[in-house]
């Protein structure tokens, strides 16, 4: 079968296609064609060393992605389209500590799968899990409820969007999101967006500051970190709360004290390997997969290589920042 591996840390040319031996089915696990698997920063990081926990290699990347059941069972028969859990059975994320989906078949249990709501494609499927999966995991951090207003950091990112979108469908009062440059704050506007700060132009606080009228957010999901973190915090509304879930623009950054003091804010962390139960994870899903189903939210796609371009693939997501996620086909 066809994977994408590693052998040795370094460029993105690293990443051959290779001919592996097919998957052996240990006792209850299903056999699953991958029809389509995500690319995430995540991986880039792993593929030149610099995530220590990562396992080590050869290494096969991706924790998200889509395919059909080739050998079933009677909860999941042939040919029934499924998304797979970014969660190993153990909790924690496929492609980091373990092999992940760059691969043509992979065998699962029963448990890591999900059926795929029937109106979205397959390459919808494969870039809907993790960032649905942790916008709505900040949501549920920040104590969301209808009425709140909300602001999504980086609209063209995997988090940030998903959290405008379920933002809205779960009906915020307020959605507000950030774009990096022109061209993103018009691909943003152009997917309905209607709140964009484009960063080129403001800060952050400066635009939330102008869009509420001076009263700021009740809530901030937090995928970016860096200096955006200082902003977003200053862009808080009495009694806000800050969740933060990634750190791509960095891990320091400056706040003002009297804010937490005086508005009464609060930042919480929200990480997801590790952290959520079987149970957990359900609860999470049926927030999202009725809203799949009833098209309130759609997982914006980038672009599809094959397989045999991973190498060119990770490029284009690390270098080109597309608006939306970026596939593999195999």
């Amino acid at each position: 079968m066809k994977a994408i591996q590693f052998t040795e840390y370094g460029s993105y040319e690293k990443l051959t296609l290779v001919d592996l031996p097919m998957p052996v089915l240990l006792n209850n696990q299903l056999l699953v064609k991958v029809e389509f698997a995500a690319i995430n920063p995540v991986d880039n990081t792993i593929r030149a060393g610099l995530l220590p926990l990562a396992k080590k290699p050869p290494m096969i990347l991706g924790n998200e992605g889509a395919g059909v059941v080739i050998k079933g069972n009677n909860e999941f028969p042939e040919g029934t389209r499924v998304l797979i859990s970014a969660f190993t059975p153990q909790g924690h994320i496929r492609g980091i500590a373990t092999d992940g989906l760059w691969q043509e078949y992979v065998a699962l249990y029963p448990e890591e799968l999900i059926k795929t709501p029937l109106n979205i494609s397959d390459e919808e499927a494969a870039a809907a899990n993790v960032g649905f999966f942790s916008a709505q995991a900040c949501l549920n951090k920040a104590d969301f409820t209808p009425g709140k207003s909300v602001l999504s950091l980086a609209a063209g990112g995997a988090v940030g969007n998903a959290g405008v979108q379920l933002a809205k469908a779960h009906g915020a009062s307020l959605v507000i999101t950030t774009a990096g440059s022109a061209s993103k704050a018009k691909a943003a506007e152009l997917a309905g967006f209607e709140n964009v700060i484009n960063l080129e132009n403001e800060s952050i606080s400066e635009g939330v500051m102008r869009i509420t009228g001076g009263k700021g957010v009740d809530i901030v999901i937090d995928s970016i970190g860096g200096n955006l973190t200082g902003e977003a915090i200053k862009s808080l509304a009495r009694g806000g709360i800050i969740v933060n879930i990634g750190y791509s623009a960095g891990t320091q950054f400056t706040a003002n004290i009297t804010d937490f003091v005086w508005k009464g804010i609060q930042m919480r962390g929200q990480s997801l390997s590790g952290w959520f139960t079987a149970e957990q994870q359900q609860y999470v899903w049926n927030q999202i997969l009725p809203l799949l189903a009833n098209g309130a939210i759609k997982p914006p796609v980038a672009k599809i290589f094959d397989a045999a371009g991973a190498a060119e693939a990770q490029r284009f997501l690390i270098e080109e920042k597309p608006f939306g996620k970026v596939l593999l086909k195999f």
